[in-house]
């Protein structure tokens, strides 16, 4: 899946690769280091072995940097896997690590890391999730969209002012319960939908899942919230 990527070589490099040209093709990333060839930790182009490190291209994915498998269904995501490869990634490039390389690896250090944080806070909530899918399939969502589900609406706005009258913490986790049960709920159809690659019904179920955690939000920022 995806394009052809592109990564630039930032670091010092033998002899027998300054011939070679500054920018290396590949469809996914290398599993081995491009410097010394040991086979590398992770899936981002850092060596803990002879210290190369270099940047990635924009447009590798999120998946692809934290080993995630985008088919059949990317909106599965084991989180224990995910928090592993998030963990084992940052002990690679971490920039603490790499103070003693030179600024120039630092930096890239730093770019990879923040990469890493980026991806694992995408992928790990459903709903940021689901966006980045739909970013990925061409059919992302905007700020300005809104549902036309009448009775979501309604409910939406009832919970709202529940939140706003709540007199206790008990509730506020009245309506967070009831909440949550709904989020459960789109959650389990967006499985179902990204897994069959309904992209527009997905785009309605998304929006869906933005106001009910919009409503979670709210019920953690209330006065009462425990």
């Amino acid at each position: 899946m995806g394009p052809l990527l592109h990564w630039r070589i930032l670091s010092a490099c033998p002899a027998d690769f300054a011939s070679r040209p500054r920018y290396i093709s590949v469809k996914t990333l290398p599993s081995g280091c491009p410097s010394c060839q040991a086979p590398l930790p992770t899936p981002l182009p850092a060596c803990p072995k002879c210290f190369y490190i270099a940047q990635v291209s924009p447009n590798q994915t999120y998946y692809q940097v934290l080993d995630a498998p985008y088919e059949p269904n990317p909106f599965l995501v084991d989180l224990g896997k995910l928090r592993t490869q998030y963990r084992n990634l940052q002990w690679c490039v971490h920039p603490d690590i790499w103070t003693a390389r030179g600024e120039d690896k630092v930096y890239v250090a730093r770019s990879l890391s923040g990469l890493a944080n980026k991806a694992y806070k995408t992928l790990k909530d459903p709903l940021s999730r689901v966006e980045y899918i739909l970013r990925l399939e061409d059919t992302e969502l905007s700020e300005t969209d809104q549902t036309d589900d009448q009775q979501l609406i309604m409910e939406i706005m009832e919970a709202r002012e529940a939140l706003e009258e709540a007199a206790s913490p008990a509730d506020v986790e009245s309506v967070r319960a009831d909440n949550h049960v709904k989020i459960m709920q789109t959650i389990k159809e967006l499985e179902r939908l990204v897994g069959s690659k309904e992209w527009k019904r997905t785009r309605i179920a998304a929006v869906r899942l933005k106001y009910l955690s919009g409503i979670e939000d709210a019920a953690k920022g209330s006065d009462h919230s425990e």
